[in-house]
């Protein structure tokens, strides 16, 4: 399941740009979504390529790291969320049910940070380290500074 992950994120990084969204995704409104467990995915995701459900699909085996880590939105001010798994999943429920969330779907921020991290955690890297990199790449306003 985990190389199933890893190659699902490296197509994913590729592709992220070119997702089509559904039509009222004119605002930048997160879509939550209810299922009955993290096993049953969101019906949003049929919006999105393959490749977005799949990284979906594997994000809760992620949920104690990803929780750890800061999320950024592309102007590299912190996010609205509480951290990066927020992003996808926004939380779990008291009878066990998941609460999705679209905005990692959206975020190619979110998505390259939460890949990242995926990677960097199944190769060793300490959250410590990988906080300081994705802090970095998004945090303190480095993607509006890159951009000017």
């Amino acid at each position: 399941m985990k190389w199933f992950v890893i190659i699902g994120v490296a197509l994913l990084s590729i592709l992220a740009g070119c997702q089509s969204q559904p039509e009222n995704s004119s605002d930048s409104t997160d879509v939550l979504e209810e299922t009955a467990s993290p096993e049953n995915l969101p019906s949003f995701l049929e919006y999105y390529p393959d490749n977005i459900g799949n990284f979906y699909k594997g994000i809760n085996d992620f949920q104690d790291m990803l929780e750890q880590l800061p999320s950024y939105d592309i102007n590299g001010e912190p996010g609205e969320l509480d951290n990066l798994y927020q992003s996808f999943i926004f939380e779990h429920t008291d009878e066990g049910s998941v609460i999705w969330n679209d905005h990692g779907a959206r975020c190619n921020a979110c998505i390259d940070s939460a890949a990242y991290s995926i990677e960097a955690w199944q190769n060793g890297t300490s959250i410590e380290e990988i906080r300081e990199a994705i802090v970095t790449q998004y945090g303190e306003g480095n993607q509006a500074e890159s951009s000017n």
